[in-house]
């Protein structure tokens, strides 16, 4: 069975990196074993265009993500 989870993201200013965070969108990551739930994280942030992660973690109601945009 797979384990499917919510990932909010959250955009961090590389310019303001002590400024406030920007809601960014909620992807769904799948994977077979909680373990893969990370790298597919990390996928399904490329894929949506965010190729800087700060911190990917667990929460109790999905994961977590703080990113840089490109500006």
């Amino acid at each position: 069975m797979p384990h499917r989870h919510d990932l909010k993201v959250f955009v961090v200013s590389p310019k303001h990196p002590a400024g406030p965070t920007r809601p960014g969108p909620t992807l769904s990551v799948e994977a077979p074993t909680l373990d893969g739930l990370l790298p597919a994280a990390k996928q399904a942030l490329a894929e949506a265009g965010f190729h800087r992660e700060r911190a990917i973690s667990f929460t109790p109601t999905g994961l977590v993500a703080y990113v840089e945009d490109e500006g």
